[in-house]
């Protein structure tokens, strides 16, 4: 089925220090709490636990440049659940090709850069991942953590950051807008 839903979006970029990012919005326990309650914890290959330390892969990078994706429903559409998960989708997969190639473009040397998806794996259906069978990921090369997974406080970092609020539907209204948060970060 097409969808025709019409939005406008608006990309933001900020860059600063990784360690800046780190000490001002990393509140590991916490957020890991919120990943705990998720059942895609421990059954999905893009989210938590991992095999390497996730405190310790955002310290090898000396700057993150975060970028902001504000999606606004045109005026007249009604947002519904399910008309705003495929909105992220297809804005999601816009935004992860783009941010792979800005990783394999600038990593040479190989590994000075990392892209940080905004939430979870969308390549396979929750319940087909092959973590859950205690098999490999079948696609490693494209997958990649989001930042909250990683202990960071999107909210914060949408609120104080961007000076946009994420916003949730309440009462049956839908929100005025969808926000995601990505990040693309470089060791030197």
């Amino acid at each position: 089925m097409k969808d025709n839903t019409a939005y406008t979006v608006q990309d933001r970029w900020v860059k600063m220090p990784m360690t800046e990012y780190i000490n001002g919005y990393r509140d590991f326990g916490r957020v890991r709490g919120y990943c705990r309650e998720c059942d895609r914890y421990g059954n999905c290959w893009a989210c938590p636990p991992y095999d390497f330390d996730e405190t310790a892969l955002p310290e090898g990078y000396a700057a993150i440049s975060l970028l902001a994706t504000k999606i606004v429903p045109a005026e007249g559409t009604i947002l519904t659940p399910e008309t705003a998960d495929r909105i992220i989708r297809r804005e999601r997969e816009r935004l992860d090709r783009m941010l792979l190639k800005m990783e394999r473009e600038a990593a040479v040397p190989a590994h000075t850069a990392r892209a940080f998806f905004a939430g979870t794996c969308l390549l396979c259906p929750p319940e087909h991942c092959t973590r859950r069978e205690g098999r490999p990921c079948r696609h490693p090369e494209s997958i990649r953590p989001s930042l909250e997974a990683l202990g960071f406080d999107i909210a914060r970092t949408a609120a104080d950051i961007f000076h946009t609020p994420l916003q949730w539907g309440r009462n049956g209204q839908p929100p005025e807008y969808l926000t995601l948060i990505s990040g693309f970060a470089r060791k030197f």
